[in-house]
């Protein structure tokens, strides 16, 4: 009887760490700074994100590479703001790409928005001509949103 349970958490856990992670990313193609805000579906922290400083081509986007491109100095940490147990925001420059934390599930995000002008604008998601954006989704679970001037 022990053993079955030591089995069955064993497998538990296995399941668990193989579930794949989604990846978002966000591009600012705009001339201005942009303030994020990220809206989670659970409690969870995010203390900072890796916010490169060149629009990163969508063919590096992919986890590994955008690693890789912070290796080379393109890049740096910003401290999150947090608005809520389960919210935080984070301003982003123009030309400059993020990767959005956390990404521990398949899609941990509830909403992720940014104004423009009274206009409430949401990555991932069809808006209207006001909200100027281009989505591209890579394979295994890698999305990217370039907000367009």
């Amino acid at each position: 009887m022990k053993s079955n349970i030591l089995k069955i958490l064993a497998f538990s856990g296995l399941i668990i760490s193989c579930t794949p992670a989604h990846t978002l990313f966000v591009k600012n193609n705009t001339g201005e700074r942009i303030e994020f805000f990220v809206e989670l579906k659970e409690k969870k922290t995010a203390g900072d994100l890796l916010i490169c400083k060149e629009l990163v081509p969508d063919e590096k986007l992919d986890h590994k590479a955008f690693i890789e491109y912070g290796k080379e100095g393109k890049c740096y940490h910003q401290k999150t703001t947090a608005v809520s147990k389960t919210s935080y925001k984070f301003s982003l420059p123009e030309n400059y790409t993020v990767n959005i934390i956390p990404n521990s599930s398949v899609y941990p995000f509830q909403n992720i928005y940014y104004f423009i002008g009274d206009k409430k604008c949401f990555i991932n998601v069809e808006n209207g001509p006001d909200c100027k954006q281009r989505v591209n989704k890579l394979p295994s679970l890698v999305s990217i949103t370039e907000i367009l001037e």
